[in-house]
């Protein structure tokens, strides 16, 4: 497994253990609250190198496994960089500052997914209920495969975003190719149908954010999020080509649009 990527997130039977009304956090994340506490009250100063995972699997009691895991979610975060033969340096005493893109058209919000990194963290089968129906804009019981996904910055490996991705079940064959490359999902499908995406129709809110979700983007479980639903159709196409259901924490991505007056 990847030294960044987290396990799978899928609620389990130990996310889903409570102590009082809360949620129980994993392992790894109490680890890394550990490490930024640390990190920001000055034990670990810019440019000093964190603990290897084996020392801090013996000094916090855990595998070296969720170690890994806890040094991935500062990286994740900003704090850190990991360095080959290094080990993880600390970068910042602060989560870095957010990922900003502009958005004025339906090709800047395709281009962004061509400048992340996309991570696949589970994929299913599911036949939409009601509500999921309304938000995909398609009928109950309809059949769609979820890739539930999450992207980082290029500079930084900050997690900036969390999407769960709707695709037609004769798209099965994209699914294993999707955290392969770098690029956007409709370059695969275009290889798949030769049809390009004409059209988003864009749907945004406020949210708070699950706390398995949370955990991956490293930060506090019901933190304030934007959500939004992209539903994309090609040209010539009456149903949607997919869609992206995603969630983007506070502080971490800035969304920046210009609207112009009509002459």
């Amino acid at each position: 497994m990847d030294e960044d990527r987290l396990p799978t997130v899928t609620p389990t039977r130990r996310h889903r253990e409570t102590k009082g009304s809360g949620l129980r956090k994993p392992l790894y994340a109490t680890v890394a609250e550990a490490l930024t506490q640390q990190i920001t009250e000055g034990h670990y100063p810019v440019g000093s190198t964190l603990p290897s995972e084996l020392a801090l699997s013996g000094s916090h009691g855990v595998s070296r496994f969720t170690a890994r895991a806890a040094l991935a979610s500062l990286q994740r975060q900003g704090y850190v960089t990991r360095r080959p033969r290094i080990g993880s340096v600390v970068i910042a005493t602060s989560a870095r500052a957010s990922y900003s893109v502009q958005f004025n058209s339906a090709a800047d919000i395709l281009r962004f997914s061509g400048t992340t990194d996309l991570h696949v963290v589970h994929s299913e089968d599911v036949k939409a209920d009601l509500p999921l129906a309304r938000e995909l804009g398609g009928e109950v019981g309809e059949p769609w495969i979820k890739v539930s996904t999450y992207r980082t910055s290029p500079e930084t490996a900050m997690a900036v975003s969390w999407t769960d991705f709707y695709l037609r079940p004769e798209h099965r064959g994209i699914v294993p190719l999707i955290d392969k490359r770098r690029g956007p999902i409709r370059q695969l499908l275009d290889g798949l149908q030769r049809r390009p995406v004409e059209r988003i129709e864009q749907q945004i809110e406020a949210c708070e954010l699950p706390a398995d979700i949370a955990h991956v983007l490293g930060v506090p479980p019901r933190s304030p999020a934007l959500r939004t639903v992209y539903r994309t159709f090609s040209e010539g196409d009456k149903g949607r080509t997919y869609v992206a259901i995603s969630l983007y924490p506070a502080g971490r991505f800035r969304l920046t649009q210009t609207l112009l007056r009509e002459q």
